[in-house]
């Protein structure tokens, strides 16, 4: 990289075996670049010792765009969080961005981005809305917000007032930061994270630093900006295996909230919220798959973890009782009048 100075903001993108994905989110970045000024800017790939043809194409893209792209290939593969803390670690800017590899910038994302971060450097994290698409960018899903307003707003989480009100409003759990890609947040507020190396190996490193820098021993300041500035890809996670996906988020939610919050009700609130959003999704798919194995196994893990929050009795045990052929009504007519995925009334009956 030509310049010296450590630009505004540093697009990391840790990537592993996803050569073809990888060049439709590097490409989506590209194609903005144009519009921005070279010093403020840095892209950097780091490659999780790929065994695919990613390093040929990340050398192809960096020839072309060496001022802007760092390219580092790991000597062995560390595991996503391993390869998300070292991608942190090798940028320069003020403010990081990571950017999962199947993900792509929506149209002048970049530019809005640099220009807020030029207006207000007040924040510790930056929080936007997304797109969902399928598995390519030309089948959008429908437009689900995050948040339940649409306009620009500052928490100062210093305050527990604050705290209580954002709980209250917002009952989706992405909006606590699970999801890596439409967060910006200050790289030295990262790296002062303690005890990251705790979580690598979980898949959630991220979330305990994001949910670190707001709610922890020291809790920060988020800016919520309401543009969809991310597109995020659906449906190539086929190889997930549903319960230990469902272990994984059940224990991994609760764990990372009782290293951060020191308020047992806020640990409760975001156990409630996995039992609403993705452990009764994960929930349902078992059910559907193998219900003997749903009730003799899954249930009483569930009943183990969560027998004290009323949510579990109202919205987990009655999946024992319920017909799959009703849930998978259900379950298909979600996918397709609220996600909007393109499904035929022949899918929406089987699930």
């Amino acid at each position: 990289m030509s310049s010296t100075s450590n630009p505004l903001l540093a697009l990391c993108i840790p990537t592993y075996n996803r050569m073809s994905f990888l060049q439709e989110a590097i490409a989506s970045i590209i194609s903005q670049i144009e519009d921005v000024s070279s010093n403020e800017l840095e892209i950097v790939i780091s490659d999780n010792a790929s065994t695919d043809q990613t390093e040929k194409i990340a050398a192809q893209i960096k020839k072309k765009n060496d001022r802007i792209i760092e390219y580092f290939k790991n000597e062995k593969n560390v595991g996503f969080d391993g390869n998300c803390l070292l991608s942190v670690e090798r940028a320069r800017g003020e403010f990081v961005w990571l950017l999962g590899d199947d993900d792509l910038l929506s149209p002048g994302a970049l530019k809005y981005v640099l220009q807020k971060l030029k207006q207000d450097k007040l924040a510790d994290l930056y929080f936007f809305e997304k797109k969902d698409f399928m598995l390519t960018p030309d089948q959008p899903m429908r437009p689900r917000r995050i948040m339940p307003f649409n306009e620009e707003r500052i928490y100062n989480f210093q305050d527990k007032k604050v705290t209580d009100n954002y709980f209250r409003t917002n009952k989706k759990l992405i909006a606590y930061c699970n999801y890596l890609s439409n967060v910006v947040f200050r790289r030295e507020k990262w790296l002062k994270v303690a005890a990251k190396e705790r979580f690598v190996g979980t898949g959630y490193v991220h979330l305990y630093a994001f949910q670190s820098m707001l709610w922890g021993r020291a809790p920060g300041t988020m800016g919520y900006w309401p543009e969809p500035l991310v597109k995020r890809r659906w449906g190539n996670d086929g190889s997930v295996e549903p319960e230990m996906r469902l272990r994984q988020d059940v224990l991994m939610f609760h764990k990372i909230a009782a290293a951060v919050f020191f308020d047992k009700k806020y640990i409760y609130l975001i156990d409630d919220l996995v039992i609403r959003n993705d452990g009764f999704s994960w929930a349902v798919r078992l059910k559907l798959a193998d219900p003997k194995r749903f009730i003799l196994i899954v249930i009483p893990f569930l009943f183990g973890a969560y027998w004290n929050h009323l949510l579990f009795w109202a919205k987990l045990f009655p999946l024992i009782i319920m017909p799959n052929f009703l849930l998978r009504f259900m379950r298909g007519f979600y996918r397709r009048q609220v996600k909007g995925e393109p499904l035929s009334f022949t899918e929406i009956f089987a699930g």
